[in-house]
């Protein structure tokens, strides 16, 4: 038997079963990505879905977690039956996880969430990338700051959510604002997670031509500065994780920051002391890079 894995994954789900439901992305147009760019959107048959679910503990024996594949399978015709079959074959499944765009979730009538949680669904990841207008609009998001924050209510009432959030995306330029009104949305919205990126270009993407010209990439001091205001501006209760290399800070090719990690606003001042930290020594080390420089280099692979 042939198993089609999706090829993409959030590190939360690395531990999870892997289930191919639509291959490619809907949208497909936001300049800072690649993941997608060579497949053409299409959904798999549910018949060719649901041989694979009767598999699925062969591929995956020591999975307790799924992950559906690849961006935004609620779109899918069969989603609900796909879930329910899943469950039904797997009862060893604790957790069943999707990527979701945000204008999908924002629009998607509320029967129909509700129906994927009754049969089994149970949380999203979901690209906030930012919620400053002109940020994504230049980006190509194909998504508002209420479409975000719609989407996160919407979703929030039937399932976990996991925001993602990329920073450096407004460059030096926009620094504070991109900041400020991403925190704004997450406090609006109310995600259970926020999840960091550091903005890390990928040559051949749109993005790449904005370089130099709309954008200019942020320093490692830059970059822990526009983090401290997103973590000093979001009132909401939430998980706050830099759970990716992108946003590691390296020195002689060690890793000396790794971002910060803990529930806002509770450790709301120990991670701001961590950044602080983080700061002192970008001021005193030579030769600090970030995931751009690093990725230039060949020592990281995003």
């Amino acid at each position: 038997m042939n198993y089609d894995y999706p090829p993409y994954r959030p590190p939360s789900e690395a531990g999870s079963a892997l289930l191919r439901v639509v291959r490619g992305c809907t949208w497909n147009r936001c300049a800072f990505c690649s993941m997608y760019k060579d497949l053409k959107f299409e959904q798999r048959s549910k018949e060719e879905i649901f041989r694979e679910i009767e598999h699925l503990r062969e591929f995956f024996p020591a999975a307790r977690t799924a992950f559906l594949g690849d961006s935004n399978p609620l779109v899918h015709k069969d989603i609900v039956e796909i879930v329910r079959y899943l469950r039904e074959k797997n009862p060893w499944i604790e957790r069943v996880t999707a990527y979701a765009r945000a204008r999908t979730v924002a629009r998607m009538k509320r029967e129909k969430l509700e129906a994927l949680r009754d049969v089994g669904l149970n949380r999203l990841h979901i690209g906030m990338e930012s919620g400053d207008e002109e940020i994504l609009e230049m980006i190509g998001k194909g998504a508002t700051s209420e479409d975000l924050i719609n989407a996160g209510k919407n979703a929030k009432e039937f399932f976990e959510v996991s925001f993602y959030y990329i920073l450096g995306l407004g460059g030096r330029e926009k620094l504070k604002n991109h900041a400020l009104n991403s925190a704004m949305v997450v406090n609006k919205a109310k995600p259970d997670f926020v999840r960091v990126r550091t903005l890390t270009v990928i040559p051949g993407t749109p993005l790449e031509r904005m370089v130099g010209r709309k954008i200019t990439l942020l320093t490692p001091e830059e970059q822990l500065r526009e983090l401290k205001i997103l973590v000093e501006n979001i009132d909401t209760e939430t998980y706050f994780t830099c759970d990716h290399v992108s946003n590691y800070l390296f020195h002689n090719n060690r890793a000396f920051f790794m971002g910060v990690h803990g529930r806002l606003p509770d450790e709301r001042e120990r991670m701001l002391e961590d950044i602080e930290n983080a700061l002192e020594l970008v001021n005193v080390l030579d030769d600090v890079m970030n995931s751009n420089d690093m990725a230039k280099l060949g020592r990281i692979i995003m």
